[in-house]
């Protein structure tokens, strides 16, 4: 499809597609069915499918204005890791019904690799991760406020219900969105223009889907080192980086929508030592609730030491070895796929996996 039909002609038919499923959809029309909306407001807060929905045509829109064959692939991966999302979630949502019926065929026939393969490839990373990356291939990894800005506009109009005012925490059960990201970047002596690496919290709801999401990323995602702190950390599994690594975190502020300076919890001045928070750490008597490697400091620091080399010559493993216990990290990760996915719909071969390449 992609190369079978001119752009002008690409861009018709992506309209159309948007425009056929709010009118097949209600739920996606914020105009025709607003009374609708509110009339079910709760229902539909807690609802992967609409929060899928909603993510997927929004993205759709992305894919719409940037045409590229980089942008294409963040679509067809955001399809796959949602239909996952839905397989394996304790009421199994099929990918058509992600979709008005027509709009989800048209959707098949564009994309076809995520219907066919969410119940037997996983995913490497949640939506949120993807869509940041495809921010920062459209907008530059230096243009930090562009990046942020085009973010903030992304979650406004796909109209991300706020928290609970009392407990700043979302009573319903599906976003999709990342509360917090992260900015990493080297310090050289060498006066250059530094790279910058992003990185989101985990964006999917529940125990199971977490716990799938951080062990499919110390299996496969995720620098060696990084998942190693992160799947050791109970039984000391630490690294010390370079004070020149700088990780500053952004936490979305509901009532402006805009990004705000967010310091690191506990877990994560635990297993990276010696890096350059900003904000600063705060003491708290209140632990965090969250499991090592759900923070965006993880997934933006793994990208830094996959493209730095030199840098990850400097990381130190300060556990009771002095070596990565890569063994113990892929037997730890394999055992919890295993025992998780198992009675969720997922085709399962031993303990080999195989993981979706768009």
């Amino acid at each position: 499809m992609y190369n079978s039909i001119s752009h002008k002609r690409r861009k018709c038919f992506l309209v159309e597609l948007r425009t056929a499923d709010m009118a097949q959809n209600p739920e996606t029309d914020p105009y025709s069915c607003e009374k609708r909306r509110k009339f079910h407001l709760r229902n539909v807060k807690g609802d992967l499918k609409t929060c899928g929905n909603y993510f997927i045509m929004k993205f759709l829109d992305l894919y719409e204005r940037h045409q590229t064959k980089d942008i294409r692939a963040y679509m067809t991966e955001v399809l796959h890791c949602i239909f996952f999302l839905g397989n394996i979630h304790k009421l199994k949502i099929k990918p058509i019904e992600f979709f008005a019926r027509d709009v989800g065929l048209q959707m098949k026939k564009m994309f076809p690799d995520p219907f066919e393969k969410y119940h037997t490839h996983l995913p490497t990373r949640t939506p949120f991760s993807i869509l940041l990356d495809a921010i920062v291939r459209i907008k530059g990894s230096h243009n930090q406020k562009e990046v942020m800005d085009c973010l903030s506009t992304f979650l406004q109009d796909l109209k991300v219900p706020k928290p609970n005012s009392s407990t700043n925490k979302y009573w319903n059960h599906y976003t999709l969105e990342a509360t917090v990201i992260c900015i990493c970047h080297y310090e050289r002596t060498v006066v250059e223009k530094r790279d910058n690496f992003y990185g989101a919290s985990l964006s999917c709801k529940g125990k199971d889907e977490q716990k799938i999401m951080i062990s499919l990323s110390c299996l496969e995602t995720w620098n060696a080192a990084v998942a190693h702190a992160v799947s050791l950390a109970d039984n000391g599994g630490v690294i010390k980086l370079p004070q020149t690594v700088i990780c500053r975190a952004f936490k979305r502020n509901w009532g402006t929508g805009r990004y705000y300076g967010e310091p690191p919890c506990s877990k994560c001045i635990n297993i990276f030592q010696g890096a350059s928070f900003e904000p600063c750490h705060r003491k708290t008597d209140k632990e965090p609730t969250w499991p090592y490697g759900h923070c965006a400091e993880t997934e933006s620091l793994s990208k830094l030491l996959n493209a730095e080399q030199a840098l990850c010559q400097q990381v130190e493993i300060l556990n009771n070895t002095t070596n990565l216990e890569r063994d113990a990290v892929v037997h730890n990760a394999k055992n919890t796929l295993v025992s998780l996915l198992q009675g969720k719909n997922f085709v399962l071969n031993g303990n080999e996996f195989q993981f979706f390449a768009p």
